[in-house]
């Protein structure tokens, strides 16, 4: 079931927006992969491009294991521009969101932020451990 919409707003010079919508899907095996841990939290980010197209949902999918179990974990979205936090959003518009291993989610990047070179950072925490994604992204129409 699709979820509402939401609206998120980078601080860009240029005005660029995302807006994504939370969805479960599956990833395919051939898609890029970035991975992280600290201590006993490790993570996974798996992004279909660097180059999202605008106005077209953008699949990404989020992994978390502790200790090699499926992890109860947090997780936000950092939106980086020349390194600098930009934007802070949440997944599913929820500021408290949490998950059990893995999480699918759907973000749209509107004209506005097309050409933009950004830095998606997906943060997750489990048991007092924070594990930091970084994908680089430059929407396109």
């Amino acid at each position: 079931m699709a979820r509402t919409p939401r609206l998120i707003i980078s601080g860009l010079a240029a005005g660029a927006l995302c807006l994504g919508a939370g969805v479960s899907t599956g990833g395919a095996a051939s898609l890029p992969l970035v991975k992280a841990s600290s201590g006993p939290l490790s993570a996974t980010l798996q992004p279909s491009t660097h180059t999202p197209k605008v106005n077209v949902k953008w699949p990404i999918t989020v992994t978390a294991t502790l200790s090699g179990k499926p992890a109860h974990a947090t997780a936000f979205y950092d939106f980086l521009f020349g390194g600098q936090v930009v934007s802070t959003q949440y997944v599913n518009n929820n500021k408290h969101f949490s998950f059990t291993g893995h999480y699918s989610d759907k973000l749209l990047f509107p004209p506005q932020s097309a050409g933009e070179p950004l830095t998606l950072s997906v943060v997750i925490t489990s048991a007092g451990h924070t594990v930091k994604l970084d994908w680089s992204i430059k929407s396109h129409t």
